[in-house]
């Protein structure tokens, strides 16, 4: 396709371009071989009517009991924590919290999530752990990840941990033995930082940050034919602006909270023991 631009002098250059549409960058994303990120892109677009987040709805979802979130605002069968363990970031969240979850909040946390019950966390549901049996969690990702699946997929989200175990006396003192510890992550997948930037974007796949650069110089001065000559032809920056402008316009697109599934491991053999 052929598109003419007015540069500085009032003269027309004649540009080529590549209509790009904001619901192709799931199969650019496979063509870059992500394989999770596209899953939670289309099952955004895949939702109707759009049904964008307001900001006090989305931090109610995120911190009230998960049990109460409506099902049609749930996803649990993308984010799988088998997936999420390729990368450094949750790998080094996970050691952290399985090293460091029985703090003196977490623990005052343990006795919260245990009330009178004498057992909890003997389920495999993320939604039900995060509901009564989460003890901890850790903050993951930022604007200086490595671009690639993970950071298409959840960018910053919440690792958390809970525990499955029951109460018991040791030396007439309540003491928890804690079984095992299910790790998830917790997410949510919406567009409300409308200015936030999301990459420059073809039907090829997404910018490295060093190309991101240089298009964004030419961009911003209205430098057309610099573009066009350095061959990104096609490309477009995208925020999250675009998302909630195709909901608008379209009226699909729904954001939703995301759950993994778990990851059950065993505890240090320090915290097997918690005496409350």
């Amino acid at each position: 396709m052929t598109y003419y631009k007015t540069v500085e002098g009032g003269t027309t250059t004649e540009l080529e371009t590549d209509i790009f549409y904001l619901n192709q960058i799931p199969d650019a994303m496979e063509k870059m071989g992500w394989e999770t990120a596209p899953k939670l892109m289309r099952h955004w677009f895949s939702i109707t009517p759009a049904y964008p987040f307001k900001p006090k709805e989305k931090i109610k979802l995120i911190e009230e009991s998960a049990t109460l979130i409506p099902t049609n605002l749930v996803n649990t069968n993308i984010v799988k924590m088998g997936w999420a363990l390729n990368y450094i970031q949750v790998k080094e969240s996970i050691g952290y919290l399985l090293n460091n979850w029985a703090t003196p909040k977490g623990i005052n946390l343990l006795r919260k999530r245990l009330g009178s019950n004498t057992r909890i966390g003997y389920t495999d549901s993320a939604i039900e752990l995060d509901s009564y049996a989460q003890v901890n969690s850790r903050p993951i990702g930022g604007t200086l990840d490595t671009i690639n699946d993970y950071y298409g997929a959840l960018g910053k989200a919440t690792i958390k941990i809970a525990v499955k175990g029951y109460i018991t006396k040791i030396n007439s003192r309540d003491a928890f033995i804690t079984e095992m510890l299910g790790i998830y992550i917790k997410d949510s997948y919406d567009f409300s930082a409308e200015n936030e930037p999301l990459g420059v974007w073809s039907k090829n796949g997404i910018m490295n940050k060093t190309q991101t650069l240089l298009y964004m110089g030419f961009y911003n001065q209205n430098m057309w034919k610099e573009l066009s000559d350095g061959g990104f032809s096609g490309s477009v920056p995208i925020y999250n602006k675009n998302f909630r402008e195709w909901q608008e316009k379209w009226n699909e697109g729904g954001d939703f909270i995301v759950f993994s599934d778990i990851l059950w491991s065993y505890p240090m053999p320090n915290d097997r023991v918690i005496y409350l």
